[in-house]
C-alpha cells in the first residue's frame, strides 16, 4: 500500500474503497444536499393534490431510470444495465405506493416525508434482516437512500448537478450518488467520484467501474469538510482522497499519476511474455473474474485466461434473480473474449455473505458461514440451480469452458452436482440447443474435508482449485471479516502449508491439474511458495498478474522447492514468513515493497 507522504496533513487525508486504479487532481464539487422537509397538511384537497404531485413524480423517476439504462454505451454488460432494473423494480412495488399513499391520505403529511417514512421502513426491514456487517446488505440500504435521494429531487424540482457540465476536470464528493445521475454527468470533465455511502459492490461503483470512472467509496465525513472549487486529489488505486493538497502534495501525486501511467503502458508491453522460471518451468498466472467488463482488462494485463469466475455477483447486484438468456449472454461474452484461453466458471457460491434479496428467506439468519451455502444451497434449490446450468452449458459453444463446484466436502456432492450437469445437457439437446462434446468438471478445495478426501475425490474430477481464502477461515476457525481475529488469519501457518502440500501431490500422482487461488496466489511471499510445492497454475485479481509473471521469469524453480521445503518444516506461521520474507528481500526487494 502506497500511503501519502508525511508532509500531507493528516487531517487532509480521508480513505475508502478504490474502485479502478487512476490518480485524478481536479477540483470539487459537492452538490446541494437536498433536506426532506416535513409538513401537516390542511385538509383533504391539500392532501390529494399531494398525492398527485407523488404520482407525477414517481412517474418521472420511472422514466429518468430508463432513459438512464438506455443512454448506456453498448459496451457495457447487460447485467450492468440492470442496475436500473433493481430501483424500477423498488418504484412498482405495491407496498411502496400503498404505504406513501396511505400516509399523505390518510397522515395528512407531504409527499418528501411520506417517501422518507415508507423507504426508512424498507432501509430497516433490510438492515435488521442479517448481519448488518456484510457489504451486501449495506449495499441494498445504500440503494434506498439514494432513491430516497432522487425522489427528493423529483418532488422538489432541483437539480444537484449543471445541466452544462464544469469547466474544469472536477472530482464529485457526495453522500450518494445516483446511477441516473452517474450516467447524466459529463463525461468529459468528469475526474472521478467519492462518495461517503457505498462499497466495492454497490451499484454506483459496479456502474463506475463499468464505465471507468475512478471512484473511492464509503469515505466517511467528507462531505462537510469539502467545498465546491477547492483542489482535490483522488487516488483510487489506494483508497484515499486528499483535500486541499499543497503544492508539494500535488508535485507528488503528479509524478505518481505519470508513475502509474508508465507502470501500466509497461504492464501491457511485458504483460504477455509467459511466466517461465528461468530454468524452464511453466506456470499458467491466470485472472479471477467478478465483473464481465473486467475481462478486457484480465487479457491486456497478461492473464493466461480465467482461473476463476464468480458468478454470483449476476445475483447480487439485483432485487430479482437474472434469468437464463441473461446469464447465457455474459457467460458468453467472457468466453469469447477470452478464446482460446481457458475460462473456468464456478457455479453459484451464495450464502455467508453473499444472499441476494430475491433468496433471503431461503438462508438462516445464524451462523451463515457454516450453514446453507454454494453447492449445499445449489442441490437444495435445483430450480435456482438449472437456471444458471443451462446458461453455462448453452454458452460452452463459444469458447474454451470448465465448471467448477465450490465448497465441496464429499463425494455425494460431487456426484449429485454432476449428475444435474449431465441430466441439464441432456435436456437442451433434446430442445436442439447445442452443448459443448466434453466440459471439464472440477470442484474448490477449500474445506479441510476435502483435503482428506482428495485422493478419493480425484477419481471424480478432471481438476482441482485450491480457494486459500475459505481454507484458512475453516481449517483456523476463524471468521476472516472479524477485526477481532484479524491477526490470527494466517496464510503461511504450517496447517496451510501442510494441507496445500498434500493436495498438489495428489494432484501430481493422479494426474488431476490443480490451481490455487484466493489471497495466497496473488502474494509474492506466498505466490514463491506455491510454484516451489509444484503449483503450476495461480488465479489472482487482474492487477496482480504482471507482478506475480515478473517473480516467476526471476526465479529458478531449484530455488523456489529449496525455499518451500524450509517453510514446509517451520513450526510457526511467524517462522515460515521470515524464511519467506528474507529470500525476497534478497533475491527480489522491489517485487516486495511493490
Amino acid at each position: 500500500m502506497i500511503l501519502p507522504p508525511p508532509f500531507v496533513p493528516a487531517d487532509s487525508v480521508f480513505r475508502g474503497v478504490g474502485v479502478g486504479s487512476a490518480v485524478v487532481l481536479g477540483q470539487a464539487y459537492v452538490p446541494v444536499t437536498l433536506k426532506t422537509e416535513r409538513r401537516r397538511l390542511a385538509d383533504i384537497r391539500a392532501a390529494e393534490a399531494e398525492a398527485e404531485r407523488f404520482l407525477a413524480a414517481k412517474a418521472k423517476l420511472e422514466a429518468d431510470f430508463r432513459e438512464a439504462r438506455d443512454r448506456l454505451p453498448t459496451e457495457v454488460d447487460p447485467l450492468d444495465r440492470e442496475i436500473f432494473d433493481v430501483y424500477l423494480s423498488v418504484l412498482r412495488e405495491p407496498g411502496l405506493l400503498k404505504g406513501v399513499l396511505d400516509l399523505i391520505l390518510d397522515g395528512r403529511i407531504n409527499a418528501e416525508a411520506a417517501v422518507s417514512d415508507i423507504l426508512f421502513r424498507y432501509r430497516e426491514a433490510v438492515t435488521s434482516r442479517l448481519d448488518p456487517r456484510a457489504d451486501y446488505l449495506k449495499d441494498r440500504a445504500d440503494d434506498l437512500d439514494q432513491l430516497l435521494e432522487a425522489f427528493t429531487a423529483a418532488l422538489t424540482g432541483r437539480e444537484r448537478f449543471p445541466r452544462g457540465g464544469f469547466s474544469e476536470l472536477t472530482v464529485i464528493i457526495v453522500r450518494n450518488l445516483t446511477p441516473v445521475e452517474l450516467t447524466a454527468l459529463p463525461r468529459h470533465s468528469l475526474g472521478g467520484i467519492v462518495a461517503e455511502s457505498g462499497s466495492a459492490t454497490s451499484h454506483t461503483a459496479l456502474l463506475a467501474q463499468a464505465l471507468e470512472i475512478p471512484a473511492v467509496m464509503g469515505v466517511s465525513g467528507i462531505v462537510s469538510r469539502a467545498a465546491s472549487g477547492r483542489r482535490v486529489i483522488l487516488d483510487s488505486a489506494e483508497g484515499h482522497v486528499i483535500l486541499g493538497p499543497d503544492r508539494d502534495a500535488v508535485g507528488f501525486y503528479r509524478v505518481r499519476a505519470a508513475s502509474l501511467a508508465a507502470r501500466h503502458r509497461e504492464i501491457v508491453r511485458m504483460a504477455h511474455i509467459p511466466a517461465q522460471t528461468l530454468d524452464g518451468a511453466e506456470v499458467e498466472v491466470c485472472g479471477n473474474l467478478q465483473l464481465v467488463d473486467e475481462i478486457p482488462a484480465i487479457m491486456s494485463y497478461g492473464g493466461d485466461g480465467v482461473g476463476l469466475y464468480r458468478t454470483e455477483m449476476s445475483y447480487l447486484s439485483r432485487r430479482t434473480l437474472p434469468g437464463e438468456e441473461d446469464l447465457f449472454g455474459s457467460y458468453r461474452r467472457v468466453l469469447e473474449a477470452a478464446r482460446p484461453r481457458p475460462v473456468t466458471i464456478r457455479t453459484l457460491d451464495l450464502g455467508a455473505d453473499k444472499i441476494p434479496q430475491g433468496l433471503g428467506s431461503a438462508f438462516s439468519t445464524e451462523n451463515q458461514a457454516l450453514g446453507l451455502r454454494a453447492i449445499r444451497f445449489c442441490l437444495k434449490h435445483p430450480d435456482v440451480f438449472r437456471v444458471q446450468l443451462r446458461a453455462i452449458l448453452r454458452a460452452s459453444v463459444f469458447g474454451n469452458m470448465r465448471v467448477m463446484i465450490p465448497m465441496v466436502s464429499g463425494m455425494e456432492e460431487v456426484e449429485a452436482a454432476k449428475a444435474m450437469i449431465d441430466e441439464t445437457a441432456r435436456e437442451l439437446r433434446a430442445e436442439g440447443k447445442e452443448v459443448a462434446g466434453r466440459i471439464p468438471v472440477g470442484i474448490m478445495v477449500e474445506v479441510p474435508a476435502a483435503v482428506c478426501l482428495a485422493a478419493e475425490l480425484s477419481a471424480k474430477c478432471d481438476f482441482f482449485s485450491i480457494g486459500t481464502n475459505d481454507l484458512i477461515q475453516y481449517s483456523l476457525a476463524l471468521d476472516r471479516t472479524n477485526p477481532e481475529v484479524t491477526d490470527l488469519y494466517q496464510p503461511l501457518h504450517p496447517s496451510i502449508l501442510r494441507m496445500i502440500k498434500t493436495v498438489l501431490d495428489v494432484g501430481r500422482k493422479t494426474g488431476t491439474p490443480v490451481s490455487v487461488c484466493g489471497g495466497m496466489a496473488a502474494d509474492p511471499l506466498s505466490s514463491a511458495l506455491l510454484v516451489g510445492m509444484g503449483a503450476r497454475m495461480l488465479s489472482l485479481p487482474y492487477f496482480d498478474i504482471p507482478r506475480i509473471k515478473r517473480l516467476i521469469r526471476m526465479s529458478f524453480l531449484s530455488d523456489l522447492k529449496r525455499l518451500a521445503l524450509e517453510a514446509l518444516s517451520a513450526s510457526t506461521s511467524a517462522e515460515a514468513d521470515r524464511t519467506v520474507r528474507s529470500w525476497l528481500l534478497k533475491k527480489h526487494p522491489d517485487l516486495l515493497a511493490a
